[in-house]
């Protein structure tokens, strides 16, 4: 049920059909899921984007195929993959990644993803922000410089709500003083570990584990 799992992650509507699932029950996500098809065929509908009509006709081909294969799977068997993947959410921890370098944010989402945590991304601390409120991950990797607000901002903001949030900062510029000096008061006050890019998985996973126990 990877592809699944990827098509629907496309369709944005993954993370909402576990939460419908758990409220209401997987018939009403199997609809919500179904509905979304629809009402984003139209928003990509290339009559509707004359000055973006290639990427509306790429967006609605690849509409088109995960639609064929949801059309493949029967209502039961989206009914255990809900079922399966709500029981596994309250198993493996939620995994916030905010990233603004697109290869990597996307590399560790997969990496996350292979190892079974469940993963949201976020391209800056405003987005992040965002997706902190919804997604309520346990624990956030985020890099340090990226626009619009930086990651030590976005920490702040985010353990004003969660006191007890688990944070990994990664970043290529832990060698300057200006990050070193704002970035080693939140590590001493909150005890935050920190990995300078590039790093092995091996060393991902380890930090991880000790985080989250």
């Amino acid at each position: 049920m990877y592809e699944l799992e990827k098509d629907l992650r496309y369709l944005g509507v993954l993370d909402k059909s576990l939460q419908i699932t758990a409220e209401l029950g997987p018939e009403a996500a199997i609809s919500y899921v179904r509905s979304a098809y629809r009402l984003l065929s139209k928003v990509y509908h290339p009559d509707l984007h004359q000055r973006n009509q290639k990427a509306a006709e790429a967006g609605q081909k690849r509409l088109n195929a995960i639609n064929q294969r949801l059309d493949r799977i029967s209502d039961a068997e989206l009914s255990r993959f809900f079922c399966q993947a709500v029981g596994s959410s309250a198993r493996h921890p939620r995994i916030l990644v905010v990233e603004d370098e697109q290869g990597l944010k996307n590399n560790l989402a997969e990496l996350l993803h292979l190892e079974g945590y469940h993963v949201k991304t976020a391209s800056n601390g405003v987005s992040g922000l965002k997706a902190h409120l919804t997604f309520r991950p346990e624990l956030v990797i985020t890099d340090v410089v990226m626009p619009i607000m930086d990651g030590v901002e976005m920490v702040r903001h985010m353990r004003d709500r969660d006191p007890e949030l688990k944070v990994l900062f990664i970043s290529g510029f832990f060698g300057t003083r200006s990050i070193r000096g704002e970035l080693m008061d939140e590590i001493q006050w909150c005890d935050y570990p920190m990995l300078s890019k590039p790093f092995r998985p091996s060393r991902l996973f380890e930090v991880l584990r000790r985080q989250l126990g």
